[in-house]
């Protein structure tokens, strides 16, 4: 290291007392310790960590380097810090920080293991009990007394954690009961001998090193921390008589019946699924007719954890995102405009202004590493953890890929998707969340009678021409292995008639007629069926509208405009 210049901004350094912190030792008391400092950015370096002979630590001579963050850490704490200041070996790699240089490696009194811990300055292959991990060439920590090895970062685990995947606490032991144990997390084999995370209540375990990662785990160390009030938790609604209930979206009281029992296009849909309603019990308002709900949805819990986040999310009536805050919002996970219920993080939420929408566009990895910034509807949110899909005779786990996969259901890229394990050897069979939440009965305007979601062809080589685009498609015969490219379809088993499924849901599976959303800062609009015998003429693309819904502006009822041209991107952020 040339003393002469300044670590950061080679400025020359002064020879003097100083009693600052030490950026090489970063200890904060130094009592006028003589060192070396930087006028222009405060450095700061004692005199004594500029010796580099510690006999005791290394079998070869050390140097004193500077080094780029994160180019080069300690190989003992692998600590990153800046500035980066290390003792380097030329002979054989090794670097240790300063720290480790002068403080005795000895851990006492961890959490790990009831007995002192002593850092070995060899490189060794082991087996970590801690985590279970096999390591090759790494500085382990022992215990002399009972041959017990870990990885210094192991040291710090921490021993009860919540984490997205489970809703009960989990505790790490240092060792599991006879059995087969697969983690919840990867879903690969745990070995008993070795530490892990396990429930008190039920029979889940997880990977150490898969439980703390920072996509499942919150950061929250909770040995110690009292228990949550975990008794029942709070109910979505107040029950007023075995039929009556008052549910915390509505003003008024809703009573349990039975809707139409009749497959015809539907006049009611679930304010919180958006889905229609056919012959199933759901809960009506008993003082205005558009309000209903259905049973699975008016007991949709008030708080749940979900692989998306780590943050437990909070049911929403209303969106939280754009500058009016109210009937619309993205979700993440499917990536389709919605407008029902949403779950979304409950501590410190922060909603999306016009520029972080935008931002979700062209930077989505930024909301990745921004838990708070999303939200997530209900029918997405219904997917958790392992997850049967009758497109595939396996089950299905939640993936997230930095990198865009491809869907067997839709041929989309998407980012959240459910794939099979590669145990069966499926060659990877991915689905979107948007495929994944299609329901599997609908009712369209271009058919007289049901419409049943379909995954395959049937017969090799048969060409089927969609009813609404009257555009054919060459549908291969259907192999899960190697799902075919446009191969879902809704299908009518009266008349055979064949539908897309892109063509049947655009931009939103369904929505209440009348609908209002507040469309980021172009205003208010209503949704009306596009169902008149003159379809209205798009005021974007000069077209007339196609699909099912059309908006209509409530500030001027003669601006129409087609649900592909106002929920694109360019409608959203134009200037």
């Amino acid at each position: 290291m040339d003393l002469r210049k300044c670590h950061g901004c080679q400025s020359p350094l002064k020879y003097t007392k100083f009693s600052s912190r030490c950026d090489a030792c970063n200890k904060d008391h130094h009592y006028n310790k003589q060192g070396y400092k930087c006028d222009s950015c405060s450095f700061c370096i004692h005199e004594e960590c500029l010796i580099a002979d510690m006999p005791s630590r290394h079998k070869h001579p050390l140097k004193i380097i500077n080094c780029d963050y994160y180019k080069e850490l300690c190989h003992l704490c692998v600590t990153p810090r800046y500035p980066e200041i290390l003792y380097h070996c030329s002979q054989c790699r090794f670097h240790i920080c300063i720290p480790c240089a002068r403080e005795p490696l000895i851990f006492s009194q961890t959490k790990a293991h009831h007995h002192e811990l002593h850092q070995v300055i060899i490189e060794l292959p082991f087996t970590c009990d801690a985590c279970g991990l096999c390591t090759d060439n790494k500085y382990p920590c022992l215990c002399l007394q009972c041959c017990f090895i870990i990885h210094r970062t192991c040291i710090s685990l921490p021993r009860v954690i919540y984490i997205n995947r489970h809703d009960h606490r989990i505790s790490h032991v240092s060792s599991l009961a006879h059995g087969k144990w697969i983690c919840g997390v990867c879903y690969e084999h745990v070995n008993g001998e070795y530490g892990a995370y396990s429930c008190s209540v039920c029979s889940y375990v997880v990977h150490s090193v898969c439980a703390t990662y920072k996509k499942v785990w919150d950061g929250r160390e909770l040995e110690g921390v009292p228990e949550e009030d975990e008794k029942e938790e709070s109910k979505p609604f107040e029950a007023k008589d075995q039929e009556v209930i008052k549910h915390f979206s509505h003003e008024h009281n809703l009573k349990a019946s039975l809707s139409s029992s009749r497959l015809e296009e539907p006049r009611e849909h679930c304010c919180a699924c958006t889905l229609p309603l056919y012959s199933e019990l759901c809960y009506k308002c008993t003082q205005c007719d558009y309000f209903t709900l259905h049973h699975a949805c008016a007991n949709l819990p008030m708080q749940k954890r979900h692989e998306i986040s780590t943050q437990i999310l909070t049911l929403s009536d209303n969106s939280q995102h754009g500058s009016n805050p109210k009937n619309l919002f993205f979700c993440v996970a499917c990536q389709r405009h919605c407008t029902g219920f949403s779950y979304f993080p409950e501590k410190d939420p922060t909603f999306l202004s016009i520029e972080d929408c935008q931002r979700f566009y062209t930077d989505f990895a930024y909301f990745t590493v921004n838990p708070k910034f999303f939200s997530i509807d209900v029918r997405c949110a219904s997917i958790s953890d392992v997850f049967k899909h009758e497109s595939h005779p396996h089950w299905l786990f939640l993936y997230f890929d930095w990198f865009y996969s491809t869907c067997g259901g839709c041929d989309s890229d998407c980012r959240f998707y459910l794939r099979c394990n590669d145990t069966y050897g499926c060659g990877d069979y991915n689905i979107c969340f948007a495929c994944a939440t299609l329901p599997t009965l609908v009712r369209h305007k271009y058919d007289n009678h049901p419409l049943t979601l379909c995954y395959d062809g049937k017969n090799a080589n048969v060409s089927y021409c969609c009813g609404i685009c009257e555009e054919e498609d060459l549908i291969q015969k259907y192999d899960y292995r190697r799902p075919s490219l446009k191969s879902w379809f809704y299908k009518c088993n009266e008349c055979g008639s064949t539908l897309h499924t892109k063509c049947v849901f655009k931009d939103l599976i369904h929505s209440r007629p009348g609908y209002s959303l507040v469309m980021a800062n172009k205003g208010s609009f209503d949704l009306l069926p596009n169902n008149s015998l003159s379809r209205p003429i798009c005021y974007l693309c000069k077209i007339r509208c196609r699909g099912d819904f059309v908006l209509n502006k409530k500030a001027d009822s003669n601006i129409f405009i087609c649900c592909s041209c106002g929920f694109s991107y360019d409608f959203f952020f134009e200037k």
